[in-house]
This record gives C-alpha cells, structure tokens and sequence, in this order.
C-alpha cells in the first residue's frame, strides 16, 4: 500500500506531521505527488484554532491548495497522463484521519469527474508559478461577478491573501483600486503592485478621505477583512444612486437604475452575525450585495490561463518557500504576521 507524509492539525493550535496509507485509487482517478503547497492563511489559522466546524474532529489534515505531477491513472480516468502538471483541491481523504480540506500531504488522490477534478498546467510549466491557482481563483470570482468595467472605481477593504488577490483582479479588469488595511506593509505592498491609493482603517476620518478620492462613492466594494468593522465601512463607501430631489419631489421609477447599482462582494468569511437595518444599508435605493462562497472548474481553468500570460503572477503573493518539515514555525511566522504567506516545499519528502 502506499503511504503519504501530511500536516496534521493534532488539536488546537497544535501542529504535528503523520503518514497514513491509502487505499488503490478508482479506475478514474488519478494518483498525484505534491511539489508544493501553498497556504490560504487567514482560513488555515481559524481552523487552527478550532474555528469553521472542527470541534471533535482533531486530528485532522488541512490545506486546499497543491500543484503536483500525476504519477498514477486509473484505466478509466481518459485523457489523462503520467507526467502531467495539475493544480489540485479537495483530494480524496486518507483513510484514519479527518480532513479539512486535506491538501497539505505529500501524495494524494483525485477523481477526474466532477467540481473537484485536478485542473491540468502548461506541460512545460514551472509548478511554483502556478501555486495560488485555488485560493486566486476565489477572489476571482467575486471580482468577476461584480462585473467591473475599466475606469470604475472599488475599493477593497483588508489586505489579507484574499483581499491582497481582489486589488490585482479588478487592477486586471480596469479598475482604478483604493485599499483599507491596518497593517502598513500590507498597505505597501498593495501601493507597490499596482494600488492607486492606501488608507489605514484606523484612520479618524476614512470614510472622507476615501470619499474625497472616490468622489461620490466607489462601483464597487470588496468586503475581504471579515470583521464587522470592516462590513460598517464597506456600504458606506458605496456610491449612491442619483436620485431627483429637489422642490419638486419626484420618485423616478425603480428600474430606471436596476443595471447601474453600486456593487458590494461579500468577499470574507465571518466569525460573528452582522446584520443591519436594509434602508439604512442600501445607498440610494439600490445595490447589488454578492456573496461567493467557492469557485468552480472554470473560475480554476480561466485563473491558470490569467498566471499563464502574466496577468497575474505568483511571486508577488509568496512570502517565503520552506521546506514542509518547517510547518509548525512557518504557521506561528504567519500568526505573528511574520509572513504575508507560506508555500511548502514537498520535493525532498519524495
């Protein structure tokens, strides 16, 4: 049988390593060795910290982020080959042990059918370049469906790996981009690949000086802190729909407006509720709220194609490549903030 070396999760804030065995693959799955792995922090951390529905489910194996070469295919996994580069997520559990999400292992198994099938690299690529495929992909699609049109401005606010990702989409997709963080190298970083403007969110009066920037209000607001104040500042900044006030009170018809609200995506995942009173939520008497939770096969096909032509690059969303045998320190660096972000070398494990 073969074996698989993994990050554990032994308990909270508790990280240890395990190899496990596991069983011979489907006749269309395909079996996949890890180059490396990459980190999604802030997710990573609060399951580390017994968060996202954990409780009783220690041990278990987290990550959802690989890119590796497939070593095995099953007779009925057509089209397929040995060789063949892949960006991988959500792999087959190893047997004994839970996992969230379970990518951080030296080897792993796939279906190729359905959302979670490997999406297959350039055959001449270099593996590394494509590590943030998976968690890319996520801000992708939020930036994506807000549906933004070059020379709109958006603001997003928190400049973690998912928020760090939205500012270079809707960079990509025309936007003039403003970011909100409390970290300063983290506000830096962002100025530096490409941001128009950065604002700390400690600031007194933020919501003036990004309005003074925005005049009247961003297109589009990407909530990516995933905290409430944050979410108090977001629908603040939306811009509000013109609306004919003036002696002569007149209420236009509502859908005059209906394909020029502002947008907001809902961007980060919460610890706590957040609720607000609609009316006084809702800029004018409109917007567009978005919500992705998870990204599909073509959300992962399109951002490879993205990081194949340069749109988007890997190097500038790696902090550091440390050997996986480094991972308990790696994640008290990422704790620490330390690191903006981690991808483990799995190489000398083969």
């Amino acid at each position: 049988m073969k074996s698989a070396k993994a990050i554990v999760f032994e308990n909270v804030n508790k990280i240890g390593f395990g190899e496990y065995e596991f069983a011979v693959p489907a006749p269309d799955e395909v079996v996949v060795e890890t180059a490396y792995s990459f980190v999604s922090p802030g997710t990573e951390l609060r399951v580390l910290g017994g968060h996202y529905g954990v409780d009783g489910r220690f041990p278990l194996v987290p990550g959802y982020s690989i890119v590796g070469r497939v070593s095995e295919v099953g007779p009925e996994a057509k089209g397929w080959r040995v060789g063949d580069w892949v960006s991988g997520r959500n792999p087959r559990s190893l047997p004994g042990i839970h996992a969230q999400w379970g990518g951080h292992a030296s080897t792993h198994v796939y279906s190729t059918t359905g959302e979670d099938r490997p999406v297959l690299l350039p055959a001449d690529c270099a593996p590394l370049d494509y590590v943030i495929a998976e968690t890319a992909a996520i801000s992708r699609r939020g930036a994506e469906a807000a549906r933004p049109q070059a020379g709109e401005s958006a603001v997003v606010i928190g400049q973690g790996l998912i928020g760090a990702y939205s500012t270079a989409w809707l960079q990509h997709f025309g936007c003039r981009v403003v970011v909100v963080d409390l970290d300063d190298s983290r506000l830096e970083r962002a100025l530096r690949l490409g941001a128009s403007l950065a604002v700390r969110a400690d600031e007194p009066d933020i919501i003036e000086r990004l309005q003074v920037f925005l005049n009247g209000g961003a297109d589009i607001v990407v909530e990516a802190s995933g905290v409430r104040p944050g979410v108090e500042i977001a629908y603040k900044l939306l811009r509000r729909t013109p609306q004919k006030y003036s002696s002569n009170y007149a209420v236009e018809p509502i859908h005059l407006h209906s394909n020029n609200w502002p947008r907001l995506v809902m961007q980060a995942n919460y610890l706590d509720e957040v609720s607000h009173n609609p009316h006084n939520f809702t800029p004018g008497e409109g917007c567009v709220v978005l919500s992705p939770s998870d990204r599909g096969i073509e959300d992962r096909q399109r951002t490879v194609e993205d990081l194949r032509r340069g749109h988007i690059k890997s190097a500038d969303f790696i902090d550091a490549v440390v050997p996986v045998d480094q991972a308990p320190a790696a994640y008290e660096a990422l704790a620490k903030k330390e690191y903006f972000s981690v991808v483990f070398d799995w190489r000398l494990n083969a």
